[in-house]
């Protein structure tokens, strides 16, 4: 059968489910889309627009891309289509960059509350901890109600693992409140994806259902984005083991303890360079030794012979202030 709900034809055999992979721009989502299908990619262009998504087979099942965004809504083309893909999935495998988890987890927490089952694939855990961030991944799990794989793709570390946990994804955790609202609008849509996007004011969803848009946008953001940071507060944890110079270097200069002698420190060091080593020496060399011992006796013979010093014109030549001299010199 095709899958018309995503606006383009894709085969699905009878009981396969839709595995879609989901994730804010350059997260590897491309590594992952590769390890579960392989070398047989099918690309298809999505009406209306000159995007194309790319899908395969993973076993009985099927594996669609979608394009890198930050949100699901109507506010352009990539976010349109993960919008549609992404609440016709059967399981949403969302990859997360461990580096930018503020970010990463705010789609994270939106997908949840669209209803469908998620697995996160916690991703470039190495370049999180050469940046001295160590993550809870089984506590990010528990908080958010899904379960969450560490991974490092470009390695395949933790490839296996996240095919295996496929079949564990899961609806996860949603705010109490928002659960509320959605509970009420889901009885007139009859889908609480659909009735958070017209909470969030979506107008193109609003209207597939006759519905007023809701103007319930920048609350739900606001408390989203409250309930990601709290997250982030307590799974991520700074430390210096492993992590890079300048990493823990910008560290120790952000702290009053450690930043105002780092300070005083980079500022003596700056004078002695500058007003030492530049003003003092390098000059002294420069003016002295080159300008004044080498430079200016040879412009005096080399013009005297023409213009002596004691003619006017030769004073405004090579004179004690001249424009050959002192003028050179200085400049």
């Amino acid at each position: 059968m095709h899958c018309h709900d995503l606006g383009i034809k894709i085969d699905i055999p009878e009981g396969a489910r839709k595995i879609v992979l989901a994730g804010n721009p350059n997260v590897g989502k491309s590594v992952f889309f590769n390890a579960l299908t392989g070398l047989y990619v099918d690309v298809s262009n999505y009406p209306g627009t000159t995007l194309e998504i790319s899908h395969g087979k993973y076993g009985q099942d099927v594996v669609i891309d979608t394009p890198g965004v930050y949100g699901i809504s109507s506010f352009n083309d990539e976010e349109k289509i993960a919008r549609d893909i992404i609440l016709s999935a059967d399981v949403v495998i969302n990859i997360v960059d461990a580096v930018h988890m503020e970010r990463d987890l705010f789609l994270t927490q939106q997908i949840i509350d669209t209803g469908v089952p998620v697995l996160v694939a916690l991703n470039m855990l190495d370049e999180a901890e050469r940046q001295g961030r160590k993550i809870d991944a089984d506590l990010l799990g528990d908080l958010l109600g899904i379960p969450v794989v560490p991974t490092v793709a470009i390695e395949k570390k933790g490839l296996e693992e996240l095919k295996a946990r496929i079949d564990a994804a899961r609806p996860g955790h949603i705010d109490p409140e928002l659960h509320k609202k959605l509970h009420f609008l889901h009885d007139r849509v009859g889908s609480q994806g659909e009735a958070l996007l017209i909470l969030e004011g979506d107008p193109i969803v609003a209207e597939r259902h006759g519905i007023e848009p809701g103007d319930e946008r920048e609350e739900i953001y606001l408390r989203r984005r409250a309930r990601v940071n709290d997250i982030v507060g307590h799974v991520v944890k700074e430390t210096y083991k492993g992590a890079r110079f300048g990493t823990v270097l910008g560290r120790m200069m952000i702290q009053p303890l450690t930043g105002i002698p780092i300070l005083a420190v980079f500022l003596y060091a700056m004078y002695k360079f500058i007003g030492v080593f530049i003003a003092g020496d390098v000059v002294g060399f420069t003016e002295e030794t080159v300008m004044q011992g080498m430079y200016e006796p040879f412009i005096r013979g080399l013009v005297n012979p023409y213009f002596s010093e004691q003619t006017a014109l030769g004073k405004i030549l090579i004179g004690e202030f001249g424009v050959m001299t002192m003028t050179v010199t200085y400049i």
